[in-house]
């Protein structure tokens, strides 16, 4: 049908990158799914359970070829082409901005948050920054709500 295992895996690697190791370690530690049974190469501990379940229920709900087209527009993405710098290209945003960096995402860390806010400033256009200090990593935006709302909210004022 198609690589559903290929998929299925990658959806686990990425997983473990979309959160924080601190959170990891509050929710599951070295946690087994049953101490009772010898080790074997089923999943063993309960991270790795919850793992497969996200990676088998992301084959199940989307087409690869939308995982590929997505990845590739991302990888893609670049406010610099067309122009002479990658800081020219951010300084075209004129309109007040929201920049969020969020201290335990290792997608995009701080410090590139904090390079895109301090573009905009040097180029005269109104930004909020806001630096969140939260467990969940890349996924704070969908899972935090109360903190990244009040930074909206912060910034809409």
């Amino acid at each position: 049908k198609y690589p559903a295992v290929g998929m299925q895996l990658a959806r686990e690697i990425g997983t473990t990158t979309y959160r924080s190791g601190p959170e990891w370690e509050e929710r599951y530690g070295r946690k087994r799914i049953d101490e009772n049974k010898p080790h074997s190469f089923k999943p063993d501990f309960q991270i790795e359970s919850y793992l497969n379940h996200q990676g088998s229920k992301f084959v199940n709900h989307y087409d690869p070829n939308s995982l590929l087209y997505i990845s590739k527009a991302m990888d893609m993405f670049d406010m610099g082409i067309g122009q002479k710098s990658f800081e020219a290209g951010v300084a075209r945003v004129k309109c007040p901005t929201l920049v969020l960096g969020v201290t335990s995402d290792i997608l995009f860390p701080v410090f590139q948050q904090q390079e895109i806010a301090q573009i905009l400033q040097s180029y005269g256009t109104p930004v909020t920054y806001y630096e969140l200090r939260a467990k969940y990593g890349h996924d704070t935006f969908l899972i935090d709500l109360q903190t990244v709302g009040a930074a909206v909210k912060g910034h809409l004022e």
